[in-house]
């Protein structure tokens, strides 16, 4: 009969602990993953948004060129879709989830669709939105965005 050493016992039980806790962790690390996400991509988003606010009065101001203005507007939508993106991939298991990753969609959709109201008060030269028009919806953008860090905990 083959016994094996009081060594390899303990080095197996250790083993076992050493699993357990990389589960547990990988477990209440998912536990916060929604509010996590919903406020990273807030924080991202109103990132995104302050700086085509930026950009606007810099324009309004004759500091920026158009192209830059533009580029700045474009990398600020960008943004908000890939926050957009990313929030919308969550599969959240109860309904406080549900609502948050709704509510967050809803408000980065409305930032989408400031920003885009924005640029096209940037360059618009007849017809289209004032340039107030696209302050003030950034400043609506901004201001949801702010309220959605707020009601997850935002950083």
């Amino acid at each position: 009969m083959l016994t094996r050493p009081a060594g390899a016992r303990t080095g197996r039980r250790a083993l076992l602990a050493v699993a357990c806790l990389g589960a547990l962790a990988v477990l209440t690390s998912c536990s916060g993953t929604v509010t996590d996400t919903v406020s990273t991509a807030a924080e991202d988003s109103a990132s995104a948004i302050a700086t085509a606010r930026l950009a606007i009065r810099q324009d309004a101001d004759g500091k920026l060129t158009r192209a830059a203005t533009s580029t700045a507007f474009e990398d600020a939508l960008k943004e908000v879709q890939t926050s957009r993106d990313t929030v919308l991939r969550l599969s959240p298991a109860s309904p406080e989830d549900r609502q948050v990753r709704e509510d967050a969609l809803e408000v980065l959709d409305s930032s989408a669709a400031g920003l885009t109201t924005a640029r096209n008060a940037v360059s618009s030269d007849d017809g289209g939105p004032s340039l107030t028009d696209g302050e003030q919806a950034l400043a609506a953008a901004e201001d949801a965005l702010s309220q959605l860090k707020s009601k997850v905990g935002g950083k």
